[in-house]
């Protein structure tokens, strides 16, 4: 399992995420993504939150990245996340895409959620996707 994979993943879904027009009309140009949310965060914005890999069985090199999204949303209900949520569904589900030494090869939503947050005001949609990569060695010798 590598570090590296992780990385490149995050960095690449975040790119694909960041610049997608219809993303961005609903979370600003440039379009509010975060790792961590600031404390002057303006909202809706986009989180991309916990994660976790693990090795793919029966693949030499393959991992397992489970990542969890999160939309924030001080709309007055629950309309802004799950337009958010849909687009990142659209987005990522069953995503192909070359990474920094690693190829996608699997891409699915395992659930969402929606729910109103802590405080009163905020809304919150939170994502869970499973994506598999493997390395590039493998991808083209296949």
């Amino acid at each position: 399992m590598s570090f590296e994979a992780a990385w490149s993943l995050q960095t690449a879904l975040f790119d694909r995420l960041s610049q997608d027009a219809a993303l961005q009309a609903l979370l600003g140009n440039p379009a509010r993504i975060h790792d961590a949310i600031p404390s002057d965060a303006v909202f809706p914005l986009l989180q991309i939150g916990a994660g976790k890999i693990a090795p793919y069985s029966g693949i030499e090199g393959a991992i397992e990245h489970t990542l969890r999204f999160s939309a924030f949303s001080r709309w007055g209900g629950r309309k802004e996340g799950k337009l958010i949520a849909d687009r990142v569904r659209q987005l990522l589900q069953n995503l192909r895409l070359p990474i920094d030494g690693h190829v996608i090869v699997q891409s699915r939503m395992v659930f969402e959620d929606h729910l109103r947050f802590r405080d009163p005001d905020t809304f919150q949609a939170t994502m869970r996707y499973r994506i598999v990569t493997i390395p590039d060695s493998i991808a083209s010798a296949a």
